[in-house]
Parts: structure tokens; sequence; C-alpha cells
């Protein structure tokens, strides 16, 4: 499965070529002429016989990036899950296999605020939907905050429920209970209804067939024992994840660095001597905070890799350019003393 990304006017999308032809025609056309609740929007072009789909994924950023510097509390540990419910319940009305979803952080995007969760369901991709929500599960466990008592027993519960052979996950969430008031349903359909042929198909399976009751919730005193016994797997949340410290700071480095010169005064300048450097508004989840609401929350990254720095865009809403060429999200762009960046509409100078 190719991967790669691609800016268009003004949206991003995430573009898979599919090599095998694998794909079901009802498939294709569901995914491609619906606006599915909990699915990213998908369009399919043929060229010289090569398949490729589109997925919008403007002003949205991926579960992998989005959580590589926070910590899931229960709340929303929660939320995502009910998330998910949404959108294998969409699978369900649609008729479609829900073994196509890519349940990967990579392949996951959320809305900032208020957190809504989309899913890239893709033909040329199949596995079972309980071993993909388990390494799901265990991705969840590792982001988890260990200070948060309820959200470390609702994800060991969560994870010895996907680890059996048949699990409920709609029993999970209504035996931890919804956090929040009930409210109408988001409908399903899609706000502006397209006309598609009947067509009569064998349903293979339903994902619910998979599910079946626990009988016996785990308690945390006993999870905390186990966390004494194990170092790895189910339990890597209780540790410090040193990962992302890691990437940001290489304590033995011996670059001078380099400086982005703001050419607003109201803007900061930056000086990056880190590996990873993140750029945007949302000054609790980045390292360089730019006040201005043309810019993301967060924009785009400064990587460094044998002294040499390189940008890229993340996904924003109005785009990074690099001497006044703009970018694809996550292409890496060289960066050279003197080249102008611009943020959306904040500008800054490269010195090196």
């Amino acid at each position: 499965m190719e991967v790669h990304y691609k800016r268009d006017l003004n949206s991003n999308y995430m573009i898979l070529t599919d090599e095998n032809h694998s794909e079901n025609n009802h498939e294709v056309r569901m995914i491609t002429e619906n606006r599915i609740y909990g699915f990213l929007p998908c369009v399919r072009q043929e060229h010289e016989g090569c398949i490729k789909y589109y997925y919008e994924i403007t002003g949205w950023q991926s579960m992998e990036l989005l959580y590589g510097r926070r910590k899931l509390n229960c709340g929303q540990l929660q939320n995502l899950l009910r998330e998910l419910e949404k959108a294998l319940e969409s699978a369900k009305e649609y008729l479609l296999d829900p073994s196509h979803l890519i349940l990967k952080p990579e392949y996951m995007y959320l809305n900032a605020e208020p957190e809504k969760l989309y899913l890239c369901y893709y033909p040329g991709y199949k596995k079972e939907i309980r071993e993909s929500f388990l390494e799901w599960a265990e991705y969840l466990l590792g982001k988890l905050d260990k200070n948060d008592a309820e959200g470390i027993e609702f994800g060991y519960d969560l994870y010895q429920c996907a680890l059996e052979p048949n699990f409920s996950l709609l029993e999970v969430l209504h035996r931890h209970g919804r956090t929040e008031p009930d409210r109408p349903e988001p409908a399903l359909q899609p706000e502006v209804a397209i006309p598609v042929q009947e067509e009569v198909l064998e349903k293979t399976g339903s994902w619910i067939n998979f599910f079946k009751k626990k009988t016996k919730k785990p308690q945390m005193e006993d999870y905390l024992a186990e966390a004494d016994r194990i170092g790895s797997g189910s339990v890597l949340f209780l540790k410090e994840q040193e990962t992302v410290k890691g990437t940001e700071c290489l304590g033995a480095s011996k670059r001078d660095g380099l400086m982005l010169k703001s050419r607003n005064p109201e803007y900061p300048d930056f000086y990056i001597k880190e590996e990873s450097f993140l750029i945007g508004k949302q000054k609790e989840h980045v390292d360089g905070c730019i006040p201005s609401v043309t810019v993301s929350r967060i924009h785009a990254r400064i990587t460094c890799t044998d002294s040499l720095y390189y940008i890229e865009d993340l996904n924003s809403t109005n785009g990074t350019w690099v001497d006044q060429i703009q970018i694809n999200p996550y292409e890496l762009r060289l960066l050279e003393n003197g080249m102008h960046i611009v943020f959306a509409s904040a500008e800054y100078v490269v010195k090196i």
C-alpha cells in the first residue's frame, strides 16, 4: 500500500494507490457517493490502469501527530470509543466490511475541537477487525495518563476484553457508562442525498458477531500487581514515555542550530537546536507558538538529520510556503540560509 500527500487549491489529501485492484464495486460506490459518518471523504481516480483513492484530510490532524505529546484521560478514551462505535454502525448501515478500516494512528484523523474521529476505509486493505482493534487498543494504553486512575482502570479493562477470543465493544461502553448526557445521534445519511442504484448483496457477516459479554471485571489492584511483574506489552502506559523527549533534544549534539527570524514584530523568533521542533498556535502542544488566527494549532515541523534541517507542513489549513512555493503536507523540504518561510500569513527568514 503506497501512501503520499498532496495539496490541491485549498484542500489536502492523503492518497492511497491500489496496486492489486482489489476492490468491490459496491464498496467503491458507497464510500465515494456518500458522506458516511466517521469515514474520511473519498474520491476514486483511475489513470492508465493505476487506481488511486483521495481522502480529504484538510485541517484535521492524524492521531499519531495529535497525541505525540499528549496524554489521554478517561473521558477522551471513552469519546474515541464512542466515535469508533458510530463508525462501525455506519459500516453496518452501508453494508461495508469493517476489515477494510485501517485502525492505525497515522491513518486515523481527528478534529481538534471537538475530537471527532475519521477513519480511512480502503478497499485494498484487509485485516480482521478484532486484530486491528487489539493493536489500536495497545497503542491507546501507551498514551494514557498514568495519574488518571479511572482512565487506567478503563483502559486495562478494555485491553483485557480485546485479548479475549470474543468480546463486546458495545458492552464495554455500556458497562462503564457514558460521561455525556444523552443526545440525539447524528444522522448517518448524507446531508444532501445522492442517488445510488439499488444492489442486492449477500452480507458476509457483521462486526457485532465478533463480540460476546465478558463476565469478570478486573480490579485496579490486580492490574497494578501485574504491572510490577511485567515490563512491556499492555502496561507500557505506566512507564514514563521518554521517546518524545528523546526526539525533541539530543544532549550530545554539537550543531549550532537554526534561527527563524520573524518579519512581523508581533510574532516571536525561534532558535532551534532540537531534533524535532513543532510550530503552531496551540501553545501547550508545540515548541514554537505563533499567535495568529490563520496558523493551525499544529502547523509545521522542523526536523534535523545529519546536521541538515528540514521543514514539513503538518496538514495545516492555510498551508506553508518555502520561497513562495507551497509545499505538500508531510513533504520534507531542505532549509538553507536566507530562505523565506510563510506559515499561513506569518513570514520568517531562515538563519543558519
